[in-house]
């Protein structure tokens, strides 16, 4: 553990147990995270570890690998996965390195029938079986199943392709079943279809990101002539206590409302959306699975995110924009009745997340102080500070040894970190 997360000690600087006690309060009571819970290399070493590097994480969707031999590739926090469609249909994720002497096989995306190293010839089935290692005939008590690529969990949720690094990991599935509170099937995700898709890199924290997305306070001044004009702040709700699941869910309570220029939907929809929703969260839910995965739905159209940090101070994230698979098929064959209005939906899009990304990286200019301090929350950031108490439970509280904080998360307190970096006993 001592090459992954920085001396236990200094963490416990970082993060105090007196600090998190002042962030788990009540909303409109607490703290939230001063500026160097989003500079701090030492503290994104401890959510590598603890979060990226043990839960669910989605990569993209079915439609981005369609046939046998497509491939994308991902970066997450400095490790480069392969997602890849093998012959028999089935969904794959692998290590991006050779088992030999570690470079890299692919960048990008692709179609392969497999994975041959530039380096030095070895050749891997998509499976991520070794097929061929040239001239290692000579080679002592070698055996080419021995060393396979490093496979990880693969799970496929309404459309998503979702990997995790930790072989023991949970189902993802039974973790998000509550997300039918509000309706979430009703949208019909994995019928829709991604027609428009973005890739940014932005100069932020993942942390900082993530809590812009999931609060409201921000819609007046970054979306001053775009949210705001059709879904104004003080029209959204977030659901504390909704679940004990992690995911949160905030709704932009106008029932009808979708992300076209006059707000009204362009293409059909599912009726139930405005019957069988129990009202309070009818409208656009905006919801996120931690940690990096959520999206925003309307009647006819989704939004998704899938966040990717690098360090720190960088994050990269991918944004899609989907409609029903029939609309699809329609705006891909150039039906103009079709076209003008998802290209309508993909530029309101684009223009909505450009204002975020820009006031991001304005917000991470002023988190490099050294002199700052934790601020507060208002009634507006509901989702923001939900977020910030997933990370206390789940992540600070336990890897710390710190136990319950305010009487939440585990009681018996054993340190994941011992001094010194060391592992503990568990």
């Amino acid at each position: 553990m001592a090459d992954l997360v920085a001396d236990a000690d200094v963490l416990r600087k970082l993060v105090t147990e007196d600090d998190l006690r002042e962030f788990r309060k009540p909303t409109l009571e607490a703290l939230n995270f001063p500026p160097h819970f989003f500079t701090s290399p030492e503290i994104f070493e401890l959510e590598v570890k603890e979060v990226f590097m043990r839960e669910w994480l989605c990569v993209g969707r079915l439609e981005n690998v369609p046939n046998s031999g497509d491939f994308l590739t991902r970066e997450i926090a400095g490790e480069s996965v392969i997602v890849v469609r093998d012959g028999d249909g089935e969904i794959r994720a692998h290590v991006n390195y050779c088992r030999h002497r570690g470079s890299q096989l692919v960048e990008g995306c692709g179609n392969t029938k497999s994975f041959r190293c530039p380096y030095h010839g070895w050749m891997y089935g998509l499976d991520g079986k070794l097929r061929a290692a040239p001239e290692f005939r000579q080679t002592v008590d070698f055996k080419k199943e021995d060393f396979p690529l490093h496979s990880l969990g693969v799970e496929l949720w309404q459309g998503f392709i979702l990997v995790n690094f930790d072989k023991d990991a949970q189902p993802f599935a039974p973790q998000v079943s509550d997300m039918e509170k509000w309706g979430m099937s009703l949208y019909g995700m994995g019928g829709q279809v991604t027609t428009h898709q973005w890739e940014f890199e932005i100069n932020c924290n993942w942390k900082a990101y993530l809590e812009n997305y999931h609060e409201e306070y921000h819609l007046p001044w970054v979306h001053g002539e775009t949210f705001q004009v059709f879904t104004p702040m003080k029209g959204w709700t977030f659901f504390e206590g909704l679940t004990d699941q992690p995911w949160q869910v905030g709704v932009g309570q106008f029932p009808g409302i979708c992300i076209g220029d006059t707000g009204e939907p362009e293409f059909p929809y599912n009726p139930d959306l405005l019957t069988k929703v129990p009202i309070e969260y009818q409208g656009m839910p905006i919801w996120l699975a931690f940690p990096l995965f959520g999206a925003l739905n309307s009647l006819d159209a989704t939004v998704w995110f899938a966040f990717f940090p690098d360090s720190a101070e960088k994050t990269r994230f991918v944004m899609g924009l989907m409609v029903d698979k029939e609309i699809a098929e329609r705006y891909f064959d150039g039906d103009p009745d079709v076209v003008p209005k998802v290209e309508m939906y993909a530029r309101n899009s684009e223009g909505f997340i450009s204002e975020d990304n820009g006031i991001a990286e304005t917000q991470h200019k002023g988190l490099r102080t050294r002199v700052g301090g934790a601020g507060r929350f208002c009634e507006h950031e509901l989702g923001a500070w939900m977020f910030h108490e997933w990370l206390i439970d789940r992540v600070y509280a336990p890897a710390l040894g710190y136990g319950e904080i305010n009487g939440h998360g585990k009681a018996n307190g054993d340190a994941k970190l011992a001094p010194n970096g060391a592992s503990s006993s568990e």
